[in-house]
């Protein structure tokens, strides 16, 4: 089990930031990556420095993306892992749509769709193209708006999910001028980190038809929502079309988990899900007296005494609670 460790911790990875957990993700991301390369696994180090290369992204750290995604690609590439390679380039490309960089998006997001195997993937290409939607309807480029929107209708036919069918009447409203497909989207959502990407859209919409007050509950769930992930370009984006609105967004706080070091909040996570010392310093290949000098740094960081208050801010967090005084 030891030996698949790296390899179960990079579809945890993935599935944190895919929530919207950043920090969450890159913790595990981390781990895994050093796992990884002591054991000589180079696909699953890729796997690794590609997923943080897409937290970096999110989160606007220009130059870490760039070195992390050029690390990815620097092992995928040769070894034609076009997976790996796929979500590497798509760092790079949700990056500058983060950035507000629309054409270069659209570039990388035409470029990730037409690589080939061993440069791309279909996985990749299907997962980003509502991105790539967006990046292209935000560049002026509508014809191919419209055939990437065709090809993910074609894909979506058997969707059974509500957050795919959240996905797809996202798309169908980008390239339209109503707000109703928006709100069906936000109805349908699964996934908060998505829901606010789509609240955002909506807002912005609705802000431009001049119906203010209607826009700034969206764009104020949106905001919330990407304060809490880290999500620093979104959050900009989003606290700028509020004050367009006509409200002044609260000052952000940050959130309390975002000022642990990685291994402090996957620790953290840990005490949450209910593990001892013991049974974390087996988990994290620490020793229980690590764990427990971990601990006493990460209580004064976040003000509190024990591990019920610590479980109780991780918990919430991955709840999506806005508590505002903690989170």
């Amino acid at each position: 089990m030891v030996g698949q460790l790296p390899v179960v911790l990079e579809f945890v990875a993935t599935g944190e930031r895919i929530a919207g957990r950043l920090a969450e993700s890159q913790a595990v991301s981390e781990e895994g990556l050093e796992l990884a390369r002591e054991a000589g696994y180079g696909n699953t180090v890729a796997a690794h420095l590609a997923n943080l290369a897409v937290v970096a992204a999110l989160r606007g750290e220009e130059e870490t993306c760039r070195r992390h995604a050029q690390e990815a690609l620097a092992i995928a590439l040769p070894h034609r892992v076009g997976l790996r390679a796929g979500v590497a380039a798509y760092a790079l490309a949700m990056l500058d749509l983060g950035l507000g960089r629309h054409a270069a998006a659209h570039d990388r997001f035409v470029a990730i769709a037409a690589a080939g195997p061993g440069a791309g993937h279909p996985t990749v290409v299907w997962r980003s193209t509502p991105d790539r939607i967006e990046a292209a309807v935000a560049a002026g480029d509508m014809e191919t708006a419209k055939t990437a929107l065709a090809a993910y209708e074609r894909w979506s036919a058997r969707a059974a999910t509500a957050e795919s069918r959240a996905l797809l009447a996202r798309c169908r409203a980008l390239l339209g001028t109503g707000h109703e497909g928006l709100e069906e989207a936000l109805r349908l959502h699964a996934n908060p980190y998505e829901a606010a990407r789509t609240a955002l859209l909506l807002g912005e919409r609705l802000r431009r038809a001049h119906r203010p007050a209607e826009a700034r509950p969206h764009l104020r769930t949106a905001l919330e929502t990407f304060r809490r992930a880290g999500a620093r370009p979104w959050a900009r984006r989003a606290d700028g079309e509020l004050r367009a609105a006509g409200e002044s967004a609260r000052p952000a706080t940050g959130p309390a988990l975002d000022v642990l070091t990685p291994q402090e909040l996957r620790i953290a996570g840990l005490v949450a899900d209910g593990l001892s010392s013991k049974e974390i310093a087996a988990q994290l290949f620490l020793s229980p007296r690590t764990v427990e000098y971990h601990l006493y740094k990460i209580y004064p960081k976040l003000g509190i005494g024990t591990r019920t208050e610590l479980a109780r801010l991780v918990v919430l967090r991955k709840a999506g609670v806005a508590g505002q005084d903690r989170l």
